[in-house]
């Protein structure tokens, strides 16, 4: 005998019982979400107050404020860097300087680290090769 239950009244109560299969998972993902933000949140936290980072090693660039100085002791190629760095004009000219001039320009820097005192280094050794 056929059933008397109307068709649409029956596929909603499949539509229901799937969505009742469907409910502990779903729930199941928001008790998911709040574990990853927890967990994240935790994690952030331990980024923040996390043991203290050891200090980094000067800069090699770092210009000495109080005396307007590169930073002593560098290297030529370090030296470069940091005249690229802080008087990029200067070190425009610098590059039209031949290798031995460059070599001055540095035996400069490690008698007189003064920015000025470079400048006019280069300064003067560009205007001689003209």
């Amino acid at each position: 005998m056929p059933s008397t239950a109307p068709r649409p009244v029956a596929a909603s109560r499949g539509r229901v019982a799937g969505l009742l299969l469907l409910a502990p998972l779903l729930l199941g993902v928001d008790d998911y979400l709040r574990e990853i933000e927890e967990e994240a949140s935790r994690q952030a936290a331990t980024l923040v107050i996390g043991e203290p980072q050891p200090a980094p090693a000067p800069d090699a660039t770092v210009v000495d404020d109080a005396t307007d100085r590169l930073a002593a002791g560098l290297d030529q190629g370090a030296f470069e860097r940091a005249l690229r760095e802080n008087l990029p004009g200067t070190y425009a000219f610098y590059q039209q300087l031949g290798p031995g001039q460059q070599r001055q320009v540095y035996e400069s820097y490690r008698n007189d680290g003064r920015l000025a005192s470079i400048s006019e280094q280069v300064a003067r050794l560009l205007s001689d090769k003209y």
